[in-house]
Order: C-alpha cells, then structure tokens, then sequence
C-alpha cells in the first residue's frame, strides 16, 4: 500500500492511494454514508491538486453540493451533476474524452469521480450503468494514465450492484483500505451488447413489420403513439427522429428489413426497434462523429435526444430500445 496523501482535512484524515501508473486506473469507492463519501474523495481531489492535475467531479445531490462548498472556488475542479449529464449513462463516456481532449494540447495530467449509480434509477438505467462501467474499461483501456474514482453508495444500493462494482473495476477502495478485485472481469467489455437479454416487449405493443418505402409508415406510428401518450411537441419531433434513424440502419445494416414495437412503460414510452444485422462495436453511439463523416450517426443521435438508449446486438441480430420519459 502507498503513502497516506497529505494533512488531515475537515472531512478525514487522508486518502490511501494505489499505486500511480500510466494506465487508465478504474477505482471503485464503496461507501456507506455522506461523512464516509466526502473523507475519501475531498482527499482524492486534493491529491489531484497537489500532483498540479486537472480534476473534473460528477455526482449529484447532497454530495454535489458539499462538494461544491469545499471546491467551488477551485479554478482547476469542474463540478457537475451527474444526473444532468449523465441522465442517460451512455452521454458520460464523451464526457471524459472531452475533458482529456481539453487538457491533452497543454500536457496536464487529469483525475476524476463519476457517480452514475445512485438510489433510484431504475431497472433499464442500472443496467445500462453496469454496462457504461464496463465500457469504460475499453474506452480508455489503451489510452493515456488518468484515475476515475467511482462512488458507491452500499446503504442504500442493492447488493447485485455492489458486486457487479467489483467486476468492473479491478482496485476498490472500501473502509479506507485499497485492495484489487479478485472478481474484476474486464472481458466483460468486448461483449457489453450481448450481456443482460432485454426481457421481451410486452404482448400488447403496438407492432409493424416495415422494409424500404415503409420508413414514413414508421415515422407515423411513432407520432401517433407520441400524441396518445400525451408527449410534448419536442419530446415527439426527437423520438420520431430517432426512430427514423434506427429503423433506417434496419435497412441498411440490419438485413433490409425491420420490426417497430412500442409500448408504455411505468414513467416512459418505449420504441423497440429490432433487425437481422450484428453490431460488433460496443462503443457504438458513444463517441462523438467526426463532424466529415456522412452517416454513422444514428445511435448517436438517440443517445443525445432519448433519456435511455438500450442496444443489445449478437448472432440472433439486434433491437435497440428509445426510452422517452413522460411528465
């Protein structure tokens, strides 16, 4: 175990570091109240601080807003809401490559906290959360040395969310102590679209079958499903957008042909697009399009526009689910 960083502050006596590398090092932090939340990671910022580091925080509530009061005045921290930026967990990974960008051109080194798991979200968000941290591990796997730092609330979330924690991040900081994870898995990575089966749509969606001419069919039903579910205008115009994006990528990509199943889910209206076609990128929709690039941009799209995206994909072909919340 590495020295103890620094003097004590109001919020602890310390951090324990692991051991500095010049690899992207994904850090779990498994804590149990605000006191316990706040020793580990004011620490972990002042660190950076010390070390001249660039650090941006994204996390949310209470925890935001001491934050906030111990480093607002901080030229060198960023502070955000998670829940702003990260509302759909595959926004988040631009994040992080955008605050790399931005402090590669001067050499300085970066650090960060995300915290895109908290009590609440729910079932398709944690989901897709555990895949986000898993894909973390691909994104910036070969990339240049930084540390995230990924807060854990284990009173509040279930246990299944602690252990996958550990699967997707190889050093875990619990009780102030570092230890690895013996159950790290970062193939888990390279077959993100192919874990946790999405549950089949309910039997009384909506359904059409569409090929080439059927697109305008598409966008149709998906406006029509808009108004029934009392959408606003906005929220209508982006969800029939990306409809029409995805379902051309069916014909495309996906064999020339598709099938559109929308429903009503507690808090959301969900489009279900789904194909013959195999998508072998898992970083797909999550890195922004070289603003050159003629198409390609789909998934994209949805994530920008929709509050969640789900995209499993594998030999048995593809579906990918727009989630738009209503109220």
């Amino acid at each position: 175990m590495s020295d103890v960083w620094g003097p004590a502050n109001a919020y602890g006596v310390g951090v324990t570091s692991p051991p500095m590398i010049d690899a992207f090092s994904h850090e779990a932090l498994l804590y149990s109240d605000l006191t316990e939340f706040l020793d580990e990671t004011c620490g972990f910022v002042r660190e950076g601080l010390e070390r001249d580091e660039s650090v941006l925080v994204a996390t949310g509530g209470e925890r935001l807003t001491a934050l906030r009061s111990f480093f607002g005045h901080e030229p060198d921290v960023r502070l955000a809401d998670m829940a702003e930026i990260g509302a759909n967990p595959a926004r988040i990974i631009p994040v992080w490559r955008d605050f790399l960008a931005a402090n590669a051109a001067s050499g300085r080194s970066v650090r960060g906290i995300g915290e895109p798991i908290w009590a609440g979200r729910s079932e398709a968000e944690l989901a897709e959360c555990a895949q986000h941290e898993s894909l973390l591990n691909l994104a910036f796997g070969d990339g240049i040395g930084w540390r995230l730092l990924c807060p854990y609330d284990v009173s509040s979330l279930p246990e299944e969310v602690v252990a996958e924690a550990r699967e997707n991040h190889p050093l875990v900081l619990e009780s102030g102590t570092w230890s690895g994870s013996d159950v790290y898995r970062p193939e888990r990575a390279h077959r993100a679209l192919r874990h946790r089966v999405l549950a089949p749509a309910p039997a009384t969606a909506d359904e059409l079958a569409f090929t080439a001419g059927d697109l305008g069919a598409v966008r149709r039903a998906v406006q029509a499903r808009s108004v029934t579910e009392e959408l606003s205008a906005a929220q209508a115009a982006d969800l029939v957008l990306c409809a029409d994006e995805i379902a051309t990528n069916s014909l495309l990509h996906g064999g020339g042909r598709g099938v559109l199943r929308l429903w009503r889910e507690p808090g959301a209206v969900v489009v279900e697009i789904s194909d013959a076609g195999n998508i072998a990128d898992p970083l797909v929709g999550r890195q922004t399009p070289p603003p050159d690039r003629l198409g390609g941009r789909g998934l994209w799209l949805a994530n920008q526009l929709c509050d969640l995206v789900q995209v499993r994909s594998g030999a048995s072909g593809t579906v990918v689910r727009l989630h738009v919340r209503l109220g």
